[in-house]
């Protein structure tokens, strides 16, 4: 009997270090470790050994705590692959997440999120460790560091969510990381500007019947990507179902009733006899490695791809970006954000708004962006110039307000040089080169969301969108090849068995003895 009570002592003790060990742990300094947990998407914040914002935040932390901090970083592929363990409850010591627009909105009806605003109002001004006052300089708000127009295209479609029992703004629950629009990446050598310029989304078809990329386009295996490129092509080429022709962009790409998703099937069925395949990641290799000459990509990998595909020999890029127009000359489709967000489940919530509000800093966000290919979320204003915290341009003394007399943001401007993104000051005539801030396929402009849209969750027509997806990937019936693959692999195993029989037959007849 005792011999039981100290294996169960043992037990008792074995399951309670890592409890002591927990409270216990220091850095080899004595200080205190903190943690943070960090699920991110795939290739998607500054990792590189000379200018990691990971390690930068880790030295941010530490002086401004007196605490050592250590981060556990994990990433996702699709919003769904994320979706699927925060719902399910297996991600219960995450601290943040960064989801995409739709995705967000569901993790807010499903209650999983803990509001930012209140966290900011609780932590700000607060007292850490060692005694100093932590001051979330770039997060007052939410949307403090948002472009203006980006933010109220958020606050469009978000701020009047039905989360069960109340009515809330996605605005209190969400600082925007990264936004991009859907578009098309093209091999210059095969698409032509004016190919591009005359059939838009019908690229994807080949509706110009450009012999070069028949079989050799790349679409996204993504319900949501394709069916906006379905929903585009088909408002371009006038083959939205009756009554449908005078909804806007937003309204179209968000309706998923059965008359716009037959439309959609139908349309994404004819196209597999023109495309390649689908992919989710690889499209982007693969058009680098002029496997295929078209792919529906999302901006921030077709500006990565097109700045690693620089020929050197001709001194130019020979892959672009496209978004298709509409008659005015508006980009069409659709606008898409990711942001941070914290679970309510979270045990760290002051170190992650400490690391929300250190990647919003302009001089974090620009090397984060720079090193993915993505658009930072922090506006252009903040980037170039030195900003009050209400987002007001600064200006030089005695030329408050005048043109030309701005204070550049030095700290932006440098991570643009040594990037190679802009000239140094003094080898470009005292001008700054901010030509970054003014390509449009990297900053979309917005006006409103007409003709760009934003992606809002397909609530109980997912399934039925799904539904849609997989019939027009692999068809309602079964292919004739693959009956008549079939038929000839039965036919094949009969041919073996009938031979095998008869050998068998043969050899346990009887011989004749002579």
């Amino acid at each position: 009997m005792k011999k039981f009570k100290y294996l169960a002592l043992i037990l008792v003790l074995c399951l309670l270090l890592p409890v002591f060990a927990a409270c216990n742990k220091t850095d080899d300094e004595g200080n205190a470790v903190d943690t943070l947990v960090v699920y991110n998407w795939e290739d998607y914040i500054d990792e590189s050994q000379e200018t990691s914002r990971l390690e930068a935040f880790k030295a941010y932390y530490k002086e401004t705590t007196g605490n050592s901090i250590n981060i556990v970083y994990s990433t996702f592929d699709t919003n769904e692959t994320m979706l699927a363990k925060v719902l399910n409850n297996d991600a219960q010591s995450v601290d943040l997440i960064c989801p995409s627009d739709y995705a967000v909105q569901k993790l807010m009806m499903n209650h999983k999120l803990a509001s930012i605003t209140d966290l900011i109002a609780e932590y700000n001004g607060s007292t850490l460790p060692n005694g100093q006052v932590l001051a979330l300089d770039n997060l007052n708000t939410t949307f403090q560091n948002t472009d203006a127009d980006f933010a109220n295209a958020i606050r469009a479609e978000f701020s009047s969510l039905n989360t069960g029992d109340k009515v809330e703004s996605m605005e209190d629950y969400i600082v925007p990381y990264m936004m991009g629009t859907l578009g098309i990446l093209y091999n210059k050598n095969y698409v032509s500007e004016e190919e591009l310029e005359e059939y838009g989304w019908g690229i994807l078809w080949n509706e110009g019947n450009n012999e070069d990329i028949e079989n050799k386009i790349l679409v996204k295996d993504s319900v949501r990507d394709t069916y906006c490129a379905a929903v585009m092509y088909m408002k371009q080429y006038d083959l939205l179902p009756e009554g449908y022709e005078s909804k806007s962009v937003q309204e179209l790409i968000n309706c998923t009733d059965q008359v716009m998703l037959d439309a959609a099937e139908e349309v994404l069925t004819a196209q597999r006899e023109h495309i390649s395949g689908y992919e989710v990641d690889f499209g982007k290799d693969d058009m680098l490695n002029e496997i295929v000459y078209v792919d529906l990509a999302w901006s921030g990998d077709a500006l990565w791809a097109i700045e690693e595909s620089y020929n050197e020999d001709e001194d130019d890029y020979y892959l672009g970006y496209y978004v298709p127009q509409d008659e005015l000359g508006r980009q069409t489709g659709n606008i898409w954000f990711d942001g941070w967000v914290i679970p309510e489940t979270s045990s760290h919530k002051r170190a992650a708004l400490m690391f929300i509000d250190f990647m919003n800093n302009p001089a974090n966000a620009i090397y984060n962006s720079i090193y993915i290919g993505y658009t930072s979320a922090v506006s252009r204003d903040r980037m170039m110039y030195e900003c009050d915290v209400d987002g007001n341009i600064l200006y030089e003394d005695g030329h408050d307000g005048e043109d030309g007399y701005e204070l550049i943001n030095e700290d932006v401007y440098e991570a643009l040089v040594d990037s190679e993104y802009a000239l140094a000051v003094e080898d470009n005539d005292g001008d700054y080169d901010f030509s970054y801030f003014e390509d449009e396929g990297r900053y979309p402009t917005i006006l409103d969301t007409t003709q760009l849209g934003v992606m809002r969750d397909f609530g109980d027509r997912s399934e039925a969108a799904i539904k849609m997806w997989e019939n027009a990937k692999t068809g309602k019936d079964v292919p004739w090849v693959l009956i008549w693959c079939t038929v000839a692999i039965i036919g094949f195993a009969l041919v073996v068995l009938i031979i095998w029989v008869v050998k068998e037959k043969n050899r346990l007849r009887p011989r004749k003895i002579n």
